[in-house]
Order: C-alpha cells, then sequence, then structure tokens
C-alpha cells in the first residue's frame, strides 16, 4: 500500500512501522463518509475490530451507556430483538462486548475464524449505523428505563436493565467515591457527569433526547475505527466503504470534549453514603485527594505511572507509609489516568474517619514536599521503573485479544486529535525517564504537577445508616404523587404498555429473523484440544514441572503447597499468609528493602489459594497455596533468590506491620465486598453443599468475617510456613524455553536442600460444611441471588450437553426471564465435574421472584424444543467459551490444573465431542437432574436490608456484611 493512494474510498495518510509491538500502522481517512481508521498489519491470528464513537453527554442521564445496550438490540439487516446475544450463543469470538466510558463508547469484537470475524464486523456495524432503537422506544424503555405497572391499582414502580445495573454500581462506596471526586474535578465538562448513568437521574431521560443523542453522536464522522491482525486488509476495507460506509456523506460534528478551567484554589467536601443498619461506622470513612494535572506528554504519562508505583503502590512506598502510619486509613492507594482529556493523579485512603479528612491533606503536600528537598530514592524509583518496563514487555492481558489494549491505549490520544500511534511506542520514554533517575525528572514532576497545581479536591465520603430507606422512602412517596396525578386514561394506558412491553420481551424472535445471523457449519469446530506439554523430573523429594514454551525471554515459576497438612481453622492463617508474603520483613532485611529488590529484578511476585478438584470426583480435591514469580531470564538467579526468602525466611515478629497489613486488607473487602456479590453467594451455597465449596469460601466472605481476628492472635501464624515449605510437600512449576530448565534446576537445588524434611500428614484437612440458608444485609439496591446443589448426589455425572445448557439459560431463558423481563443486569448456571451446580443472579431489583424462575426451570426443560439450526448456534456459543487463547503466562497454570486434578486429555476431548453432538433430547433430559438438586433448596442472597427481611422463610440466618 501507497501513501496519498485511496483504497475503496480510504486515503492512506500514514505508514508507521512499531517495533514494540511488532507490527505496521497504516492511518487512513474515509473522504465520503470522514471515518477515520487505523489498521495494523502483525501476524497475531487473533484478529481484533472496533468502532468507537465520541460520544459527551451533559447530564447524568446514562444516555450514553442506554444507548450502547440500545443499539444491540436489533438493526436493518438483523431484525432481532437481541442480534448481540445471538452472536454470543453462536459464534467463536475471542472477544465481543461494548464499553461506555466518560467520553467515548466502544464495540470492539475478536476472533480467530475468518468467517466469523466477518460476520461478528458485519453485525456490530449494522447496530450502531442502522439501530431500529431509532425508531422503536420500547427497547429504550427495556434497556433505559419505563414506569412499570400490572395494574391499576398497583403501585407504580420504576424498571430497567441499566437503571438497576448503575444501582448495583452505586451500592459499592469506592464507586460513590469516584463519582463525586469527578463532579467536583470537573464541574464544566462531561467528566462532572456520570456517563453509566446516576440512578437519581436516569428516570429523566425522555426519548427525544436520546434521539437527538444517536443523531449527534453516531455518525461515521464522529467514528475511530480499528482493525488488527494477520487480514487481506483491502478486502475488509471494500467490505467497509461498499456495505457501509459509502452510503453517508461526512458532516461537522460538535462532540469535543471541553477543558476545564483551572481551578485558583483547592476544594474539601464530604457526602454520606449508605450502610446496613447493623453494619459498623467507625473507620469506614474513604477519601479521595485529586488533582487535575496540566497537559502531559506521553512520556510524562509514563512517569506518573512510575511514580505512583513507587509512592502508593510498592510495599516500601513512602507516602503511602506516611499516611498509614500517621493513622489517616487500613488501605492507601492511588492511580493515574490518562484515559481521559486532562488526566488526573489521586491519593485514596480507606478503613478511614471523617476527622482525619484535614491531616490527610497536610501529610500529603509536606511528605511531598519533604521529598522532593531531600530528593526521592532513586533505587525505588529505578525497581518501580522496571517494573512497569517488565509489564510494557510481557504484553500479557490474561488470555484477552492483545490488539484490545493496543486500540484502548492509542483512543486515549485518538479521540483529542492527538498522534494515536505515538502511545504505542515506549522505547525512547524509558530511555528518558532513566536517564532522569541520575537528576531531579522526578521531583520537578512533582512540583510541577502536584505542588504548585491549585487544581485539587479532597473528597471524602462517610457512612449514615438509615441513608437508603429513606431515599427509598423519597422515590416511593415520588411515585405515589406521579400517579395521584395521572388521570384514569394516564394509568391505563400505563399498565397497557406494560403489558405490551412484557409480551414483546416473552415473544421469540421469528426464524427468519433468526435466520439473518450469519451462522458456522458444525464443521468448522474442532473437538480435539491443544495439549500443553509438561514434563517431570526430582531436585532430591521434590517435583519439578517443566512446561517447555516460547515465552519472549520470560521465565514463569510457581511453588505449589499442598495445605492438606492443615486443620481448617489453619486455613483462615494460611490466607493471610498469601495476602503478606513478600510484603513483610525477612530475617535478612526489613520489607521495604526487599519491595525494591522484588521490583528492580522480577516482573511479578504473588501468591494466592484455590483449590483443584479431583476430575469428576464427587468431594476429592487439592488445596493450594501458590506463590508465583516472574522475571526475564536473565534474571533467573534473583527470582530463585527472591522466591526462596520470601517463602523460607520471612520473619513474623512486627505485630505492628502485620497489624497494619491485616487491617489493610479488611478495609480493601468492607471497599469492594459488594462487588465481588457474585462469587460471594454462589460459594457460600457450595459451602453448604460441598468441602471444596467450604474451602472457597473460607478463603472468601468466611475470610472476610474472621480478618480481625489474626489481631487476637498473631502467634498462630509464624507456624505455618513450618508446615507448608517441607520439600515433599511443594510441586514447583517452571515455565521456560528449551535448554532453560537445567540452570533452574542448578539454582534450586542448593536452596531446596536447607528446606525442612519432617514428613507431614496430607491427609489432615477436614472441612465442615455450612449449613442453613443465609441472607447477607446490606445497604446496597439490589441482590446477587443464588440457588444450587449437587447433581452427583441424585445419580448423575457430568456430561457435555451441561455445557451447552449453560450457554442456553445464560442468553436464553435466564437472560429473558431475569434480565429482560426482570430488569437484572444479568443471571448465570454453570455445571461442574465434580457435581456442583449452581444458578445466580446479579445487580438483580428481585429476589423471591427470581427464586421462582429457577423453580419453574425444569417446566422450561421438559418443554424445550429448537430447530437444527438454533442447537447448532448454542453448541458453537459453547465451543467458543471452552477455547479461551493461551498466553505463555496461562500455560503452566493450565498444565499443572490437569496434574492435580488427574485430567486425561482424551476425556476433555470426548465431553468437547458431546457438546458438538449435543441434541434438543439431549437438553429436555436435564431436567431430571436440575429439578432434584433445586429441591434441596441450597440458597443465598446479598442485597438489600428489607428485600431480605421480606423474604421471611427462605432464609436461616440473616447476616450483616459488615
Amino acid at each position: 500500500m501507497e501513501i496519498n493512494k485511496v483504497y475503496s474510498g480510504f486515503r492512506l495518510d500514514r505508514i508507521e512501522r512499531i517495533d514494540e509491538i511488532n507490527g505496521t500502522a497504516y492511518e487512513m481517512k474515509h473522504e465520503k463518509s470522514g471515518a477515520r481508521l487505523i489498521y495494523i498489519d502483525s501476524p497475531d491470528s487473533n484478529k481484533v475490530f472496533n468502532i468507537a464513537f465520541r460520544t459527551t453527554p451533559h447530564n447524568s442521564t446514562g444516555v450514553a451507556h442506554i444507548m450502547e445496550h440500545s443499539v444491540l438490540c436489533g438493526s436493518r439487516k438483523f431484525p432481532l430483538k437481541e442480534p448481540f446475544v445471538e452472536l454470543v450463543k453462536g459464534s467463536l469470538n475471542t472477544f465481543l462486548n461494548a464499553m461506555t466510558y466518560p467520553d467515548k463508547t466502544m464495540y470492539p469484537v475478536a476472533s480467530k475464524n475468518d468467517k466469523d470475524f466477518h460476520n461478528l464486523m458485519d453485525v456490530y456495524l449494522d447496530a450502531v449505523l442502522y439501530p431500529r432503537v431509532r425508531e422503536d422506544a420500547e427497547i429504550v424503555m427495556q434497556e433505559g428505563w419505563h414506569y412499570e405497572l400490572d395494574s391499576a391499582d398497583d403501585e407504580l414502580t420504576y424498571k430497567g436493565v441499566v437503571f438497576n445495573e448503575m444501582k448495583g454500581v452505586y451500592s459499592s462506596p469506592d464507586s460513590v467515591l469516584e463519582r463525586q471526586m469527578m463532579r467536583e474535578l470537573f464541574p464544566d465538562t462531561t467528566y462532572g457527569v456520570d456517563s453509566g448513568g446516576d440512578p437519581d437521574h436516569i428516570t429523566d431521560l425522555t426519548y427525544e433526547e436520546f434521539q437527538e443523542f444517536y443523531r449527534v453522536h453516531y455518525h461515521p464522522s464522529n467514528s475511530y475505527i480499528f482493525l488488527y491482525g494477520d487480514m487481506n486488509i483491502e478486502e475488509q476495507l471494500a467490505f467497509l466503504n461498499d456495505e457501509y460506509l459509502s452510503h453517508f456523506d461526512a458532516i461537522e460534528v460538535n462532540t469535543e470534549v471541553g477543558i476545564q478551567t483551572p481551578f485558583t484554589k483547592g476544594k474539601v467536601v464530604s457526602y454520606p453514603y449508605s450502610v446496613g443498619s447493623e453494619e459498623p461506622t467507625d473507620n469506614r470513612t474513604l477519601h479521595s485527594f485529586a488533582y487535575v494535572l496540566p497537559d502531559v506528554t506521553p512520556e510524562h504519562s509514563l512517569a506518573f505511572e512510575v511514580l505512583t508505583h513507587a509512592l502508593l503502590t510498592s510495599p516500601a512506598a513512602p507516602l503511602k507509609q506516611a499516611l498509614v502510619k500517621a493513622g489517616i486509613g487500613s488501605d492507601v492507594s492511588g492511580y493515574y489516568l490518562d484515559s481521559i482529556r486532562q488526566p488526573l493523579w489521586t491519593v485514596q485512603a480507606t478503613g478511614s474517619n471523617l476527622d482525619k479528612q484535614a491531616e490527610l491533606q497536610r501529610i500529603v503536600e509536606s511528605t511531598l514536599q519533604e521529598l522532593c528537598d531531600n530528593g526521592l530514592d532513586k533505587e525505588l524509583l529505578e525497581a518501580s521503573l522496571n517494573s512497569i518496563e517488565f509489564a510494557l514487555r510481557e504484553s500479557d492481558f490474561g488470555g484477552r485479544p492483545i490488539g484490545l489494549a493496543y486500540v484502548i491505549r492509542m483512543m486515549d490520544n485518538w479521540l483529542y486529535d492527538n498522534d494515536p500511534l505515538e502511545l504505542l511506542h515506549y522505547e525512547e520514554a524509558l530511555v528518558n525517564i532513566r536517564k532522569g533517575l541520575s537528576g531531579t525528572y522526578f521531583e520537578d514532576l512533582i512540583r510541577q504537577s502536584i505542588l504548585n497545581n491549585n487544581h485539587k479536591v479532597l473528597v471524602s465520603i462517610y457512612p449514615e445508616r438509615g441513608l437508603q430507606e429513606r431515599k427509598d422512602a423519597e422515590v416511593k412517596e415520588h411515585l405515589a404523587s406521579v400517579k395521584a396525578k395521572m388521570s384514569p386514561e394516564e394509568i391505563e394506558a400505563i399498565v397497557e404498555q406494560t403489558k405490551r412491553l412484557k409480551l414483546r420481551q416473552e415473544a421469540p424472535d421469528s426464524d427468519e429473523a433468526l435466520a439473518s445471523i450469519p451462522l458456522l457449519e458444525l464443521s468448522d469446530l474442532n473437538p480435539n484440544i491443544e495439549e500443553v506439554e509438561r514434563r517431570e523430573s526430582k531436585i532430591g523429594n521434590t517435583t519439578v514441572h517443566f512446561v517447555p514454551t516460547f515465552t519472549k525471554g520470560i521465565n514463569y515459576v510457581g511453588l505449589y503447597f499442598n495445605l492438606s497438612c492443615l486443620t481448617e481453622d489453619e486455613l483462615f492463617y494460611a490466607d493471610i499468609l498469601s495476602d503478606i508474603i513478600g510484603r513483610i520483613d525477612t530475617s535478612e532485611r526489613g520489607y521495604e528493602a526487599l519491595a525494591k529488590d522484588i521490583n528492580m529484578n522480577l516482573g511479578g511476585l504473588s501468591s494466592d489459594i484455590t483449590a483443584i478438584s479431583k476430575d469428576g470426583k464427587r468431594d476429592e480435591f487439592t488445596p493450594l497455596m501458590i506463590v508465583r514469580a516472574k522475571a526475564l531470564h536473565s534474571k533467573l538467579p534473583d527470582l530463585c533468590r527472591l522466591i526462596n526468602e520470601v517463602v523460607q525466611k520471612a520473619d513474623y515478629s512486627d505485630d505492628r506491620r502485620l497489624t497494619e497489613l491485616v487491617q489493610e486488607s479488611k478495609a480493601i473487602w468492607d471497599n469492594e465486598a459488594f462487588r465481588r456479590g457474585n462469587s460471594i453467594v454462589s460459594q457460600r451455597v457450595m459451602a453448604q453443599v460441598s468441602a471444596v465449596g467450604k474451602f472457597r469460601d473460607n478463603g472468601n466472605f468466611g475470610y472476610y468475617q474472621k480478618i480481625s481476628e489474626l489481631a487476637s492472635n498473631p502467634a498462630a501464624l509464624p507456624l505455618l510456613p513450618e508446615k507448608l515449605a517441607d520439600v515433599a510437600n511443594v510441586d514447583i512449576m517452571f515455565v521456560g524455553e528449551e535448554g532453560e530448565l537445567e540452570a533452574f534446576e542448578n539454582l534450586m537445588k542448593p536452596l531446596i536442600e536447607t528446606w525442612d524434611t519432617t514428613d507431614l500428614s496430607n491427609d489432615t484437612l477436614k472441612i465442615t460444611r455450612l449449613s442453613g440458608n443465609d441472607g447477607i444485609v446490606t445497604a446496597g439496591k439490589v441482590q446477587y441471588v443464588a440457588q444450587g446443589g449437587n447433581f452427583v448426589d441424585h445419580g448423575y455425572k457430568h456430561v457435555g450437553p451441561m455445557s451447552v445448557l449453560e450457554t442456553i439459560l445464560r442468553y436464553e431463558y435466564l437472560w429473558i426471564r431475569i434480565r429482560v423481563q426482570g430488569g437484572a443486569y444479568g443471571a448465570f448456571a454453570n455445571f461442574y465435574d465434580d457435581g456442583n451446580m449452581i444458578f445466580c443472579s446479579y445487580r438483580d431489583p428481585n429476589l423471591v421472584e427470581t427464586l421462582n424462575v429457577y423453580k419453574e426451570l425444569p417446566q422450561y426443560l421438559r418443554e424445550f424444543t429448537l430447530t437444527d439450526r438454533e442447537m447448532r448456534k448454542y453448541i458453537i456459543g459453547t465451543m467458543s467459551s471452552l477455547d479461551l487463547p493461551m498466553t505463555p503466562a496461562l500455560r503452566g497454570p493450565r498444565a499443572m490444573g490437569m496434574y492435580f486434578s488427574g485430567a486425561k486429555l482424551e476425556d476433555k476431548v470426548e465431553f468437547r465431542k458431546q457438546v458438538i453432538a449435543c441434541k434438543p433430547e439431549d437438553i429436555v433430559a436435564l431436567a431430571d437432574v436440575v429439578e432434584p438438586v433445586l429441591k434441596d433448596n441450597h440458597i443465598c442472597t446479598m442485597g438489600n436490608e428489607q428485600k431480605i427481611k421480606d423474604a421471611g422463610k427462605v432464609f436461616d440466618n440473616i447476616i450483616s456484611l459488615g
């Protein structure tokens, strides 16, 4: 391709090689429609397409978010109720979603299959450029909000998917803090409103305002199109032009993000947030001290990432230490945000009280001034720079398509008419920042951007009991007033509208409409699964598992400690140990020096507790604590040295440091518990059903309940490493390239020889299940509702059609009944090979009604019928969920999971064949599996206090979240 030439209407303006991502970028402009396009040519087979629009709302009605939902509810070529859902059911996508940001809305898809990739592009382009919602107000009612009235005598209520989703978001205190912070920092721009929608304002949105927002924002002239991967780009350009862009003429758009005028003086404000009637209020205040930064270059953005890591993230972080030691908060953190036009930097403290507000500001400013006057710790800065650089070079996004990460990063410049490719380059910036370590580079940055900056706000939110109840009463009173002012004819119109909307939601799409969604063939599916090679060797009595993988010069190591030697009571301390490993003193030095060493030489060191079920076994599992580390191969000696030090030489004698870390963990849980509702209620149900379920709950909600106990018994903690760090009690994973294993074993051998050789009993752990259904009460506005059990108890085993049923339930039965009709954000089902089965809704306005949906599932299954084409769709969608991309970092854990579960590759292949061969009658037969499990009546709900109490006998135990 040549610059200034036109390809299918696209003028090629620029070609640039980007070595950092091993790709070549082509920047283009569609001359007729005004659409911008960037293509990154890469050998990556995981292709990515994205179309984004600059969306700049002026209020908090959530119009941009509701738009994102609504355009995916039918279009010109695909006249279904929800083409997005039909795609999810029957696509081999590796990513399929849509995201609303404060100033943009993105519609990304990814697939390794060429035909599938084309189908995904076609459906998404038609959705955003020709959506049915332009003429169909009922879509906005369903996805946004509407009045609900089943009969003239009922109470008037609000319902809507986004309305309830955002009620869930605003149930988490940190979300309330973020909202108030942005409102105070940007009172005059789009960032001062909530693009996602504030539940108090969503119901102000009119359909006319919605239509106007679409007209202004959803035109190709306001679009940003991105393509990435190994593809025939000229074919893709021809498709974009011929099918879509050639039908539009360029227009003037006025969606620019405004600039907030800098403040002449800072602000200090506080607001209440809701907690349950029995939740504690002491040490539950959250603070955010935030600065809007002046013009920031990409190099300075990267420098701020380094600075934030050094000051607030590392265990040796001086600003964090100053605030924690002064008792300002139990957890101190912060972040730098440059994905908006005016970047911001914030310091946050949780586990605090409102009377600490002024002291927080004083300590932040005085500490930063002192650091500038005396000079920052250059070794700490270099360690943080190395940590950030490692993440850039590794480019691991947990299995998500890497092209998606690139376009999200590019939008941080592209959206504001800056160079989009600039942010993909980082080598020159790293060189300049590293040079700056020898001078006052970082001190100057602090002075210019923070200390001499009055565009700052200190926002605090404090807990207030009864606040949600008062708000609920006000809404109820308002709706009663609205209804009282309606004429009988207006009331009847609302009743009829409610009926019409429900009939629409219940009505199936026609076969003709369903056939409009392009679909792959079953022959496109591969029943085979890639075998991740794993080779065993020995260092003395310790087994080493080598997973040979091309890793771009990075090694991944995992120490898998078997927890079967512990008692159930000791598991709590194992969770504490996992939380603090690498963050406390060792016999060789203090934790600050250790943290610098880790960041200087490693790409990361972490630990977690997990349980791996034995394949197909009802109650057999391996409980593990896994200590993971990663580093460049050249740093392998440091990796071995450091992982040995944190495991073998930890010093637990500093009660003050232990208390700090425990209080930090508690504060994090206080703020994030509601957001973790899915996992909490699901695992709480499983804790009634199985030993592995109770084990997982011990590390989840059970851990939260017990977190304060460590302070009363710190002596128990040092006993655990003596039990765990035994040569016969650990398996070691090493991921690297051929020829690297020998070096690793030679480094580890002398270290392991110093470990304990005491024989341990691996059958000590005995798990006691929970009894009774729990209702976990909060000040939340919505619920998480879970019910489950174990089908092995009723004589059934895990089979392929169960995975197909998961897809059917998530995107058909539960989707329609709980999301579309019930107004929840979503619901899912999972069937596990140990027999455990769970149904769970999230951000759900209902409780008893959702349990009734679960109860009626067996009847739905007995009446289940489906065309061959629709069945094929569910099979394809199921196979897509089984075929997640594997990065080098994920290959080792995959191999170790197979090892500890005892799973055989041929069994996995057989399961996949069962999925591909699934018939409607196989789904019908699962009614007999589901029905007895539901009758076992294992339930847990977390949510609104009054809703749970109104449910009466559903719950045996009512528990306060705090």
